[in-house]
């Protein structure tokens, strides 16, 4: 599934900044394109993940297919965001994830919105959904924030077909790459937590294809500071525009 192409946003990235440098490498196959992208969304982290703020233009370096881009200006991103975050499949209680979502909200400014969607059918069909409503808002910093993940129905050991088998945490279906273009053609980031210990190779794919990331924690009582380090980085993060 696809959803409407929108170029008026960035292209996001994420990059570590050593030696007080940070370089931005790209190249034609991750952007779609040859040319120089307008604009990059750069997220900036530190050897231990933590975001890095206060960075001016001279501390930039960017390439496209190793040739060095002609950088004209970074800037720190509007703090002011739209999220939509996908509930489903997370295994904490109530409390846990209501805290879990104050803290993040907290950790925005006050004039960001964030809206809770359900699923109702494949995950996937979600996922596009909210690309679209974000689409369609033209937020000028859009987020899907994915809480749970993919679920399915274990097989019953009991022999009669009326009897199903419970749900199970299970990773992401479908076109992956596809998913991860259209996020990165609306300049929508993706992030994510599970507390399911159960492989999620295609969600931290799509998470890392769209500029954001996905946190599979050890326990619920790490859902609120995961959460917070979420909304820490989203509001640390740099716009570089080029010439």
């Amino acid at each position: 599934m696809t959803a409407p192409i929108n170029t008026g946003h960035w292209l996001p990235g994420r990059c570590l900044a050593a030696a007080g440098f940070v370089v931005v490498a790209l190249s034609s196959s991750s952007t779609g394109s040859a040319q120089t992208p307008t604009r990059l969304l750069v997220t900036v982290l530190d050897e231990t993940g933590a975001p890095v703020a206060g960075l001016t233009r001279d501390e930039f370096t960017v390439r496209l297919d190793d040739v060095e881009l002609d950088l004209a200006g970074v800037e720190p991103a509007t703090t002011t965001m739209q999220v939509v975050a996908i509930f489903e499949g997370l295994a904490v209680t109530q409390q846990q994830l209501t805290s879990a979502l104050s803290q993040f909200i907290e950790s925005l400014d006050d004039a960001s919105i964030v809206d809770m969607q359900s699923v109702d059918g494949e995950l996937d069909a979600a996922i596009i959904e909210a690309i679209v409503d974000l689409s369609a808002r033209a937020a000028p910093r859009p987020v899907i924030l994915m809480l749970g993940q993919a679920s399915e129905i274990a097989p019953s050991s009991l022999p009669s077909s009326q009897v199903r088998g419970r749900r199970r945490a299970t990773d992401l279906d479908g076109d992956i790459d596809g998913l991860a273009t259209s996020l990165r053609e609306h300049g929508i980031l993706f992030y994510g937590v599970s507390t399911a210990q159960v492989p999620l190779t295609n969600f931290k794919r799509l998470a890392a294809g769209a500029g954001g990331n996905f946190h599979t924690i050890a326990a619920p009582r790490d859902l609120s500071g995961t959460m917070d380090a979420i909304g820490r980085e989203l509001g640390t993060q740099y716009i570089l525009s080029f010439s």
